[in-house]
């Protein structure tokens, strides 16, 4: 009797398992379509690379925070914000090195004190790429 019961049980099981997967699996095909063609429509892209573009900050260094996030580490400027940058360019700033970024600039510059010498990074240049990429389509 109870191997009886355990079969009909697992068979109702499989039977579940099978209706959710009918359901499931397209609505996740479904999300997924649509968030694909939003991320990749002219006007977001527009919007993201103008965003990014039109940021100005600047500010001093005052600590490096040791925080370990991937590929980031961030840096506390001015004592009021944080700001993740990559492991490369965070290796090479100390406390008071100057950071800052123009208004319609792609680019953010590190200026470091001890050697008189300017790191350049691209912060634009995935939306950038994307954005020009699709306007030329």
């Amino acid at each position: 009797m109870k191997t009886e019961n355990n079969i009909e049980l697992k068979k109702q099981d499989r039977t579940i398992r099978k209706s959710l997967a009918f359901v499931f699996i397209p609505i996740f095909i479904v999300i997924i379509s649509i968030s694909l063609v939003q991320n990749n429509s002219k006007s977001y892209l527009e919007e993201e690379y103008k965003k990014i573009q039109n940021n100005s900050y600047s500010g001093k260094v005052t600590s490096l925070l040791n925080k370990i996030q991937g590929r980031t580490r961030p840096i506390l400027i001015d004592n009021k914000w944080e700001k993740e940058i990559p492991f490369f360019i965070y290796e090479k700033l100390n406390v008071g090195d100057s950071l800052y970024k123009k208004t319609n600039s792609d680019f953010e510059f590190y200026i470091r004190k001890s050697k008189t010498d300017t790191i350049k990074r691209d912060v634009n240049k995935f939306y950038r790429t994307k954005y020009y990429k699709k306007l030329n389509e």
